[in-house]
């Protein structure tokens, strides 16, 4: 799935106190965002039901993992958590976890939106529990992704700014230059010394515009 039909689905509900968190059956239907250090309780309640939550990574390499616990059911139900990217694919997932066991997913993650799919692999109504544990930005805020973004963004526009003042500067010094053809051998130099620094400043005011609409990436694209 994009990314842009992921910005769509901005007003997901919130988790609140652990129990059934239905209808949250496909990735757009997701719920959360899940927090460090916490226990979900849920439960598959249908035949080939599948319940998806989501969650943000808010700093580089950070060490994110998920526990599933088996509660039990019925029915002789094994589950099964997938982490998925953005594009919903899975970046960790462990199976076949058996009534009463639990097993973990540990990987490392870069700042994104990322989901978890919690599945059963037979019949229905596996009760489950879900832990999150991670480091420093695992399950941090949409507002330090937005923070980051609007820093970003204005570093970008003040690069803007200076960059259109040195081009406007190289403008001048090059209608200078062309003025001082037939000028004093002085006057040429000097007019030629001014269009080489407004044409190196202009360089450079390029490359920090182009660093700064870089930075913007990943913060301004993480859809909410």
């Amino acid at each position: 799935m994009a990314v842009l039909s992921l910005m769509a689905v901005s007003a997901t509900p919130a988790l609140s106190a652990p129990g059934s968190y239905e209808p949250n059956d496909t990735i757009a239907g997701s719920v959360g965002p899940l927090s460090n250090h916490q226990s979900y309780a849920a439960a598959l309640e249908a035949e080939n039901d599948k319940d998806f939550f989501f969650f943000y990574v808010t700093s580089p390499a950070s060490p994110v993992t998920v526990t599933l616990k088996n509660l039990g059911s019925p029915f002789l139900s094994y589950v099964g958590v997938s982490i998925l990217d953005s594009s919903g694919t899975s970046v960790g997932s462990v199976t076949n976890v058996e009534e009463g066991d639990e097993k973990a997913v540990t990987v490392t993650l870069e700042p994104q939106k990322y989901f978890v799919e919690v599945m059963s692999n037979l019949d229905y109504g596996a009760e489950y529990s879900l832990g999150t544990e991670g480091g420093t930005g695992a399950f941090g805020p949409y507002a330090a992704i937005a923070s980051h973004c609007a820093a970003a963004r204005s570093a970008s526009a003040t690069a803007q700014v200076g960059l259109e003042k040195a081009e406007a500067k190289l403008q001048r010094t090059t209608a200078r230059l062309r003025r001082s053809r037939y000028s004093a051998r002085g006057a040429r130099r000097s007019a030629q010394s001014a269009y080489r620094k407004a044409k190196a400043r202009t360089a450079a005011k390029r490359k920090a515009v182009a660093a700064a609409r870089a930075a913007q990436r990943p913060w301004c694209f993480i859809p909410q």
